[in-house]
């Protein structure tokens, strides 16, 4: 799944390496540090499973990692071994798990008095990456999302729902019910206390309207989502400026107007 430590051995003292796309600046830490980057290609099929067919339809992916000095070429030869330190999965074998046919699901590495433990519910089924597909492009391309894109008239609703795919799973009806709930996102200006110590400050931010409809969200309700965006709009907006955020509904009207929160998105 992820490195999140690499150790490399040999007959000197031990050499230890940092993820290199996670330094800002290489030459602050020196020109004897060791780097490591990380490489994902989907899995080769054996000729026995292209002969007979892989075991179910999810593939999985292999990682590869090349070691690179401060300037990202190749690392010296010296090493002997390396020591990673990784979150792996089984790929798709929980699927082959029986759940609930013996005395327990689940076995404990210690003694404890638990007569047995019970998968409730899954396990749920891997998912392929989306880096080599269409959806890749789509994406990159929240790296443009701004606050004028999500406000725009008769877009705004667009861009959120378009945003919600991309993170929600496309087999799940009810969370596709969900995402079409969103009918209508408005904007305007407006002008609020800032939420900040000291003297009393005004400033001008948008108030943003979002509004869904109930029927998309029954037995949940539409206010754990307006949470989620109120905080996420937050991020679209500049430090000098706020977002007002209110949640409406087609059937209700306005039910939740949170205070101003000041943007978290840095002026360049």
């Amino acid at each position: 799944h992820s490195l999140t430590g690499l150790t490399g051995h040999g007959t000197g003292p031990e050499q230890p390496f940092l993820p290199f796309y996670a330094v800002r600046d290489p030459s602050r830490y020196g020109r004897d540090k060791a780097y490591y980057t990380v490489r994902r290609e989907p899995r080769v099929l054996s000729s026995d499973q292209r002969r007979n067919g892989p075991r179910s339809t999810y593939i999985g992916s292999e990682t590869f990692v090349s070691l690179v000095d401060s300037q990202q070429a190749p690392y010296r030869h010296d090493l002997r071994q390396l020591g990673v330190t990784a979150l792996c999965t089984n790929r798709d074998l929980p699927l082959f798990m029986s759940v609930g046919s013996g005395k327990t699901d689940f076995t404990l590495a210690d003694s404890a008095p638990v007569g047995a433990v019970r998968c409730v519910a899954g396990p749920s089924r891997p998912r392929a990456s989306h880096a080599h597909d269409a959806k890749a492009w789509r994406l990159i391309s929240q790296l443009s999302l701004n606050y004028l894109s999500l406000s725009e008239q008769g877009q705004g609703a667009a861009a959120l729902r378009e945003l919600l795919r991309l993170y929600g799973d496309s087999n799940d009806a009810a969370l596709q019910l969900q995402i079409e709930g969103l009918r209508e996102v408005s904007s305007k200006a407006c002008t609020r206390r800032l939420p900040m110590p000291g003297p009393i400050v005004f400033g001008r931010g948008l108030e943003i309207t979002l509004e869904f409809d109930e029927n998309a969200f029954r037995g949940t309700g539409v206010f754990l989502l307006g949470a989620v965006f109120e905080r996420f709009l937050a991020r679209y907006v500049s430090i000098n400026s706020f977002t007002e955020t209110v949640i409406r509904t087609t059937e209700r009207g306005e039910i939740m107007r949170w205070k101003a929160k000041p943007g978290r998105r840095p002026t360049l």
